[in-house]
């Protein structure tokens, strides 16, 4: 028997994450009678005020609420810094909350991401950017007191020249879901990772979303036995009655390279 669920968005989210919630038997509606931009908005008219994490769980319960549905999803994607400050990378969450059961599952995916900006000044550094922008991706084009969204290369192109002539323009990414095809990509597998944590479920109490999601270091160094940062097992906790799980991982030593003694 299958079962209806709900995904708030006006981004057209459904049809990413339809494919793996079909595992489940779950057929996905979309919602779009609130305006997600309210909760914060990537081009920065809105400014966010939660945490990824938070919002996700809020747009998930909203979801549900308008829905009338036991079951409410929320997409929340981000972007920062990458390890060590190289690049950027994005996050997607994907939070489900069944109300009836009293529970949340997030899937998510973190990866790089080619999303770029460009604060630019002439024609030749925007020819310059224009030539690196990814097929597909849609743009967007700044100045103070003006916004241009949902641009293709050539409009971007057009618009940028125009207001070259009052002043320097940013250009960037449209980084809304529908505009970004390779957010669609990164939902997609945050989906396939939703899956996976609902099918999974506590030995105790049968509750989705018992999966091994704390990382706890202190993997001996090969050289002189010394505790690193490097993860030495995971920990599985149930958020409905705390039963725990610790999973070793499959490396006994770490490499010289992160001990705090041999490579100060």
């Amino acid at each position: 028997m299958s079962k209806h669920v709900a995904i708030l968005t006006r981004h057209h989210k459904a049809h990413l994450i339809a494919p793996a919630l079909s595992q489940l038997g779950w057929q996905v509606s979309e919602l779009d009678s609130f305006d997600t931009d309210a909760l914060g908005s990537f081009s920065g008219e809105r400014p966010r005020f939660m945490a990824p994490d938070e919002c996700a769980l809020r747009k998930a319960a909203i979801a549900a609420e308008l829905s009338g549905l036991d079951i409410g999803i929320g997409s929340e994607g981000s972007f920062s810094a990458g390890p060590y400050g190289l690049g950027t990378f994005n996050l997607e969450l994907l939070c489900c909350v069944n109300v009836a059961a009293g529970w949340a599952v997030t899937g998510r995916f973190y990866g790089p991401s080619m999303a770029q900006q460009w604060q630019l000044s002439d024609a030749a550094a925007l020819e310059q950017a224009l030539a690196t922008v990814t097929p597909g991706q849609h743009l967007l084009l700044q100045q103070p007191a003006y916004l241009a969204k949902g641009l293709s290369v050539e409009q971007a192109h057009t618009l940028a020249l125009e207001r070259l002539a009052q002043g320097s323009v940013t250009l960037g990414y449209d980084l809304r879901a529908h505009m970004s095809p390779e957010r669609q990509s990164h939902i997609q597998q945050a989906a396939a990772d939703l899956v996976q944590r609902l099918q999974s479920r506590c030995t105790n109490c049968d509750t989705p979303g018992f999966w091994p999601d704390k990382a706890l270091p202190g993997l001996p160094c090969e050289a002189c036995g010394t505790p690193t940062s490097v993860t030495r097992q995971r920990q599985t906790s149930c958020q409905r009655c705390g039963h725990t799980k610790w999973q070793k991982v499959a490396a006994q030593f770490a490499n010289p390279q992160y001990c705090p003694e041999c490579n100060p």
